[in-house]
This record gives C-alpha cells, sequence and structure tokens, in this order.
C-alpha cells in the first residue's frame, strides 16, 4: 500500500478521505489499491479509512480481528453491528466528500462494487459519497515502465506470429489444403505460444458470417470450413510470461484469395471501419497534445458518430474500446464507451485500452483493432503497422 500517493490523490481530487470496505472480496478494488492479497480468508465485514491527511483507522470484525493488520494506521474492532454503525458514525465527519467504489446510477458497473445498502448508510452520517472511478484508475490501470515495455514486446511477437500464420495459409490454399476455423486457430495458437507468449484462451477464429458474432469462438464439435473467397476474422490476445505483464490484444481481417476478389462491399465496410480507427486515435492524439482532458465517452462519441454517418450504426454494437489493465486483458480502467456504458473517466498517462471498432452485418463482420499507451501528452499505438486493408493470402 502506498499511503502517500493515496493522500495525494485525495488532495488533487479534492476529497476528505476513502472509505474502503469489504464484504466477502466483493470489493477486488480495495485490495488491488490497498495492496491486499486476496488469498486470505475474509468472511466478515471490514472497513479501511483513509483521510486526505492523518492516520488511516482500520474497522474489523472481533471474529476477524486481524484482518487488515498489514496495513498502517490505528484499528477499531466491533463485536455487533450497532458498533460497527457507531465506529463509522466517529470516523466519518458531517459535509465530508468520501470517495468510495460507487458509480451514480450505475454508469460504470466496473467500479460499483459497493452494495447500496452500505452507501446509504455512509449518507445517513452526512458524508457526500464520491466515485471513486477516476481515483482508482491511478492504482489499477497505470502501469510501469516496464509492463509498458513488455506490452510493446508482446504486439512486437503477436504480429509477427499472424504474420506467419497468413504465409502459411496461403500456402495452403495454393495447394489446396482442407482448412476450418478450429484447426487454423489450434495453429495459431501454437505459433503464438512459439513465440514465448502465453494467453489465458486460443485466438478467436470467424468465417463469414460467424465474425458477426463479435465474440464468436469455434471449438472442436462447431467449426466452419475456410474455402476460397471467405472472408476471415482473427482476434488474438497474449501476454510476456512475467506474472505482471499486460496483455497485447489485436484484431486483423484476412481473404482467401487475390486482391482483386475480394468483394467490393467487404472492402468497403473495411475503409469505413479503418477510417473510424484512425479518428478516434487522433481525436485522442488531439485532445493529449492540447492538454485537455479525454474521457473513454467522448471518445466513443466521436467513432460511432463516423460509422452512423456512413449508414452502419445499427451494425455497431459493441464499445469502441475497452481497457488493458494489470494481468487482466479487460482491466478496471476507462474504457471507450458510452454506448454499454457511460465512461466519463479520464484516459490517465501510462495507462493501455483497445481501439477496435466494428461493423456486424448479417452476411460478414468486419473489425480493426489495436491497442494504445496514453503518454502524457500523445499516444502510442501498438500492434503495428496497424491494418490499412483486408490482408488478401493469395
Amino acid at each position: 500500500m502506498d499511503l502517500e500517493r493515496i493522500q495525494q490523490t485525495l488532495l488533487e481530487e479534492r476529497l476528505d478521505g476513502w472509505l474502503f470496505c469489504d464484504f466477502r472480496k466483493s470489493n477486488p478494488i480495495a485490495y488491488q489499491v490497498l495492496g491486499l492479497s486476496l488469498d486470505g480468508f475474509y468472511s466478515r465485514r471490514w472497513f479501511y479509512f483513509v483521510p486526505a491527511q492523518g492516520a488511516p483507522t482500520a474497522l474489523v470484525s472481533a471474529v476477524e480481528s486481524h484482518v487488515l493488520s498489514e496495513l498502517p494506521g490505528k484499528r477499531q474492532v466491533f463485536n455487533t453491528w450497532q458498533e460497527m454503525q457507531g465506529h463509522l458514525r466517529a470516523l466519518l465527519k458531517p459535509g465530508a466528500r468520501i470517495a468510495m467504489e460507487y458509480s451514480p446510477m450505475n454508469a460504470i458497473p466496473y467500479v460499483a462494487k459497493v452494495d447500496a445498502g452500505t452507501v446509504e448508510l455512509v449518507r445517513s452520517f452526512g458524508v457526500e459519497v464520491v466515485s471513486s472511478a477516476d481515483a482508482s484508475q491511478r492504482f489499477v490501470a497505470q502501469l510501469s515502465q516496464e509492463q509498458m515495455e513488455g506490452h510493446r514486446e508482446a504486439g512486437r511477437r503477436l504480429i509477427a506470429a499472424k504474420d506467419r500464420l497468413f504465409t502459411e495459409l496461403g500456402d495452403d490454399l495454393r495447394r489446396g489444403a482442407e482448412l476450418d476455423e478450429y484447426r487454423i486457430q489450434q495453429r495459431f495458437w501454437d505459433l503464438m505460444r512459439q513465440t514465448g507468449l502465453v494467453a489465458n484462451d486460443p485466438p478467436h477464429v470467424a468465417v463469414n458470417a460467424n465474425a458477426s458474432n463479435p465474440h464468436y469462438a469455434p471449438s472442436a464439435n462447431t467449426s466452419s470450413p475456410f474455402r476460397r473467397g471467405d472472408l476471415i476474422l482473427f482476434d488474438f490476445v497474449a501476454k510476456m510470461p512475467q506474472p505482471d505483464a499486460i496483455f497485447a490484444d489485436y484484431t486483423w481481417m484476412a481473404f482467401a484469395g487475390t486482391h482483386d476478389e475480394i468483394p467490393l462491399p467487404q472492402r468497403e465496410v473495411f475503409e469505413v471501419v479503418r477510417r473510424t480507427r484512425d479518428a478516434g486515435i487522433a481525436f485522442i492524439r488531439e485532445r493529449l497534445a492540447a492538454g485537455e482532458r479525454v474521457e473513454g465517452r467522448q471518445v466513443d462519441d466521436v467513432t460511432r458518430g463516423i460509422i452512423r454517418q456512413a449508414g452502419y450504426g445499427d451494425y455497431f454494437v459493441h464499445r469502441t474500446g475497452h481497457s488493458i489493465g494489470i494481468t487482466h486483458v479487460h482491466g478496471n480502467g476507462a474504457n471507450l464507451d458510452n454506448y454499454e456504458t457511460q465512461d466519463a473517466r479520464a484516459l490517465l498517462p501510462r495507462t493501455c485500452c483497445s481501439m477496435e471498432p466494428g461493423i456486424y452485418l448479417p452476411g460478414f463482420g468486419i473489425r480493426s483493432e489495436v491497442d494504445l499507451l496514453i503518454l502524457e501528452r500523445d499516444v502510442e499505438v501498438t500492434g503495428v503497422p496497424a491494418q490499412q486493408e483486408i490482408t488478401p493470402l493469395l
């Protein structure tokens, strides 16, 4: 736990304190910020209050009086629920602005880890409860220099594995080999592992209409053949083998044929997606260069507006991008989203997110995905070179 950093964050956010609370590991953000292990046994409620200035206070049950003992500050033990509420009332001064893992109207469910009843209880003491959404990002989403470089290296290796797979698939098509989604998926996964990368799940490989399902994944029992003239979507995720490594997550489109054989509708849709992707990146870059706050929902509005103007608004059915966090491909930082959720969090320096607009029509789906490292005044694209057109395999 970095107490100095937490209190500096509170001062910068103009907050009087941060009240962490948990019941049976329901609030993983609290564990991350406080540096607690989720491996321990927690069966009772606990609270940990960090004021903007001064010593923190732990409030724990007499049944588990040992929990939070590794954290600094004072300790108070309660037996009954009445004692618990009395201690909380004494800790929280009326009129104070207190951060909690709460999201107004559940706009950002990734942050809404504290139940409504606990928020009601805290408010009953005359306290203003403020979302910790932006504050918590500094602890659960910001990366070290080593993690950023590991993400870059994972990206380089993933693109190299993709290039090798595409070459092999071209050779297979020329000799008339029998191909299907599942066999291609397993081969791609093996190529990824050969580069030294690790992944929790195999890549997604989807042919034609299957690519219109954003989370489609083949299996040994459910797999479509891949033949000349087919469009295929590849969504692939992996990271370096270090425990705290950051994932890289990309999507590419390929066509089983020559460049001239790619149908015009597929080319046109890909061009809309590519233009949307690049416009979203440019928007972030321009705002950062000007020193302005960039919110995830603003980026989503920009990209969605382009696809809507092109006439495909009803076919862009997911957010523009997701946070890529510490050890998790779907992290707890800001998402590029004003569609599935209303993410008003800022894109903070030293965080990572995907940029992946897509259009999913009845006959085929197209997505282009790169990752973004957010810097102080710029954005770095990984997974380069970013795809500029559908890749012909012949």
